[in-house]
């Protein structure tokens, strides 16, 4: 659960806070009702009740929710925000709002239950005709080498001691990592593989396809992954490698195994990503094809082996038979 200087930290990040600042002076009209989910503390329930909201409803699950009516008092609109320090899907209001403002992200918007979470309140608490920010998120893709902080964090403890830690090594081959990765780790451009349109979202599944086609050779260690998002018409950002937000960083999601990749060589992804008990399963076949368009490499993944699960915990919640 983040700390008090963990959300100074993100309030830091001049990319996101302004983008995020602008659209919802953007958006928000006097008199509308606003609804902020993930508030922490109150910061842009702040902006929108100074931008003219008559009511923000701030909903937050970290204690540091009561801090908000501090900030409030202290900006003079405390008579304009309700904060409550409870889970949204738990919260229910007395009348419709006209914006909902939300950043539940992690390094991609596929965050535990983010996107369950926004269908939700779009479809209980938004007025029809009302506005979301963000507007909507693109989710890129690129092929990149092994980044520097995989190298250093996790591929160093391979075998440390003399201790083989190959039954460890299978499952971090198959586990989406956040890190920082840079603009030079990567041997392609990104490509957009999905779009979420948060006013018609009607599933947190999702999936998509993304392809490049070289014109020399290289070596794939895995896929770059990282998102773009208009907030309101005109104002966004992204969180691509070498950009300026700090918040987010990236995905890195390997390849069991190196792809080679020859001059006029496809590689062809399928990617895809599924709310399991909570948390996100991610998918991903890597299909290799030549200029003859003959396939000569594959690779399915995914990373269900990430999830470490007690029997005992599986015995215990089965049901009867």
């Amino acid at each position: 659960m983040y700390s008090v200087a963990d959300y100074l930290w993100m309030l830091a990040d001049d990319t996101r806070v302004s983008a995020y600042a602008d659209a919802i002076r953007a958006v928000v009209r006097p008199g509308d009702r606003v609804l902020e989910v993930g508030a922490g503390f109150g910061f842009f329930s702040v902006i929108a009740a100074r931008a003219g909201a008559r009511r923000v409803d701030a909903v937050e699950i970290n204690p540091a929710v009561l801090l908000g009516r501090r900030l409030a008092e202290a900006n003079g609109c405390a008579d304009r925000i309700v904060f409550h320090h409870a889970d949204v899907e738990h919260v229910n209001l007395p009348h419709d709002v006209d914006v909902v403002i939300s950043d539940l992200r992690g390094p991609t918007p596929f965050a535990r239950r983010s996107l369950a979470t926004l269908i939700d309140v779009r479809r209980r608490m938004l007025r029809d005709g009302g506005t979301i920010v963000p507007q909507a998120d693109t989710v890129f893709a690129a092929p990149c080498r092994v980044p520097a902080a995989v190298r250093r964090d996790v591929n160093a403890a391979f075998g440390r001691d003399g201790i083989d830690t190959t039954p460890v090594e299978r499952i971090i081959r198959d586990t989406p990592y956040r890190c920082t990765i840079h603009a030079d780790d990567l041997i392609a451009p990104g490509r957009a593989w999905t779009r979420l349109e948060y006013a018609a979202l009607e599933s947190p599944d999702v999936q998509g396809v993304a392809e490049w086609t070289f014109a020399g050779a290289d070596m794939v260690a895995g896929l770059a992954i990282w998102f773009a998002t208009e907030l309101t018409n005109g104002i966004g950002f992204s969180s691509e490698p070498g950009s300026a937000t700090r918040v987010y960083n990236q995905i890195f999601l390997p390849l069991s195994a190196g792809v080679g990749v020859n001059p006029g060589d496809t590689l062809h992804v399928d990617l895809a990503v599924r709310l399991v008990l909570n948390e996100y399963i991610w998918a991903w076949t890597v299909r290799v094809r030549s200029p003859d368009g003959g396939e000569r490499q594959v690779l399915r993944q995914n990373s269900i082996a990430d999830a470490v699960i007690d029997p005992a915990f599986l015995r215990r919640h089965e049901g009867p038979v």
